[in-house]
């Protein structure tokens, strides 16, 4: 009986898949062709540009790279998959998600299957996750009762529980769900599926995986836009991201939409450039009603001009939350490396001169590499590196501050409560809150699955951030960790475990309350039987 693959290109490409990783890292050893890999996720009639042409690569026998078009209707399942994650000290986990790993024991389930009929492409894969929840140390926020829960910088400002209460906590969403209706050199639809904007690995700056997805209508290339001196491909969507029941902000006042877009460029000529902007925009429906112009609020200006101001002068529109980026990716097939980096702004500004003075005020940036080596047993061997920094910019610190004794930080809005988030988890990294970090990897992909050693590090707040002036304990809450993962292709199933100690100095900014955590990771995609 031929083995069952445990991913088929013709059920689509979710954000975060093993497939994905997979794939980019063919690229690198020039097996897949070079097409842009900041734009995620992939249309599935834009897939057939970023599948390897040969049959023949190390999982060959794991992964149906075939993709022809449907004849009729075609109706299958698709991988029902399910994680397990315990984490003993307190809650651990980063891009993976809707899932909220709290400490204590957390469950996954996501299945379901596609249907492709002509142009439409279906894939209906609805997640449910339940953390355990279990009690562990939180940082002092300044409140009492329930709102003891809130985000410990900025309680007020931000849906970032540090705990989703005391109970078992569950969630129900789309998972990777999607609909695609392609037409020529470009699809447009709805899906409720995670996004990965920009060319990082670890820390994306705009839009990542870390919170899952949130409803949204897009329409996206899904063939590059031939421009002559460059090569264009771009997402453009218009959204709904929900809040926590922990929210600062009442559930009637909470509804909130989102409008985005990112654009990448390859120039002619510049093979393996990419080259990448992208703006996202939330905002409260106005008062009159939404508006058809409201959905494509992005494409317009950053401050709101006003009758009698001068254009340097125009403020900033108080009930939005604004935030762009910055980005490229080069990579060189023939020597197997790819170098990338990205700094995303807030679009914040008091005016314009705000701007001219300080344009790093508020930002953030990202800069990483990946060298993938072919051994002469067809093995690949990666080695990558990636840092991230939106540490708290000197015209937030100490006697500047705009917001009592809180500095300003990225993510987080005065206006619109909820900040950067959806369903009260960041919709960028979580290191990338205010802080910085670093992560030193390598990999060994062979015929039955992947090995990989991570060394990481993450400041999550230091002293001056929450203290006036220079007064306070200068110390920094700071996570050292690493990361064992193997991944193992049996008989048509993808069996996956990872074992990642770590351990959290000056844990809530206490000094030497050093906490130990251990966080194991197991997952099953298809059935064993």
């Amino acid at each position: 009986m031929a083995q069952e693959p445990t991913w088929r290109a013709r059920e689509g490409l979710p954000v975060g898949s093993e497939a994905g990783r997979y794939l980019r890292i063919l690229q690198l050893a020039d097996i897949a062709p070079l097409h842009p890999w900041t734009l995620q996720s992939l249309a599935p009639s834009e897939l057939p540009l970023a599948l390897p042409e040969n049959a023949e690569h190390l999982w060959h026998a794991q992964m149906d790279f075939t993709l022809e078009p449907p004849v009729g209707l075609e109706l299958e399942w698709i991988q029902t998959k399910v994680g397990l994650i315990s984490n003993s000290a307190y809650p651990f986990g980063e891009n993976d998600g809707a899932i909220w790993a709290g400490r204590g024991l957390t469950a996954a389930l996501e299945g379901g299957g596609f249907l492709r009929y002509g142009p439409l492409h279906l894939r209906l894969a609805p997640e449910v996750s339940w953390s355990q929840n279990r009690n562990f140390d939180l940082a002092d926020n300044g409140y009492s009762g329930s709102a003891i829960y809130l985000d410990e910088l900025h309680p007020e400002s931000i849906d970032r529980p540090q705990r989703f209460g005391e109970e078992d906590y569950v969630q129900i969403g789309l998972g990777s769900s999607a609909l695609h209706l392609a037409f020529p050199g470009m699809s447009v639809g709805i899906s409720g599926a995670g996004q990965h904007w920009g060319p990082t690995l670890n820390y994306p700056l705009l839009l990542g995986n870390n919170a899952g997805g949130f409803l949204h209508l897009f329409g996206q290339t899904d063939s590059p836009v031939d421009l002559w001196a460059v090569r264009l491909n771009a997402r453009y969507i218009l959204g709904w991201p929900t809040q926590s029941d922990f929210s600062p902000v009442e559930v009637e006042k909470g509804r909130r939409f989102v409008t985005g877009a990112v654009f990448s460029l390859t120039p002619r000529g510049v093979d393996g450039l990419e080259l990448g902007m992208a703006r996202f925009i939330h905002a409260m429906p106005p008062e009159a009603g939404f508006q058809f112009s409201d959905a494509f609020r992005v494409f317009t200006g950053v401050t709101d001009p006003e009758p009698g101001l001068l254009l340097v002068e125009s403020q900033n529109r108080l009930a939005e939350n604004q935030l762009a980026s910055l980005f490229f990716r080069w990579a060189f097939p023939r020597a197997g490396v790819e170098v990338y980096g990205e700094i995303v702004k807030d679009d914040f500004a008091r005016d314009l001169r705000h701007i001219v003075e300080e344009p790093d005020d508020l930002m953030g940036q990202v800069f990483g590499f990946q060298k993938v080596w072919t051994r002469s047993d067809g093995r690949l061997a990666v080695l990558r590196a990636e840092t991230v920094n939106t540490l708290v910019h000197h015209s937030e610190r100490f006697r500047r501050f705009r917001l009592g004794k809180s500095p300003l930080r990225l993510f987080w809005n005065g206006g619109l409560q909820q900040g950067h988030t959806h369903a009260g988890q960041l919709l960028s990294s979580p290191t990338a809150y205010g802080g910085s970090g670093w992560t030193l990897g390598g990999d060994l992909y062979h015929p039955q699955g992947r090995w990989t050693l991570d060394l990481f590090r993450a400041l999550q707040t230091e002293f001056s951030t929450i203290h006036f002036e220079t007064d306070g304990p200068e110390m920094s809450d700071v996570i050292y960790g690493i990361k064992l993962e193997a991944v193992q292709f049996r008989n048509g199933v993808e069996w996956r475990a990872a074992f990642t100690p770590s351990l959290n100095l000056n844990r809530n900014l206490v000094g030497e309350n050093d906490v130990f955590n251990l966080a194991i990771g197991l997952s099953i995609q298809g059935l064993p039987w």
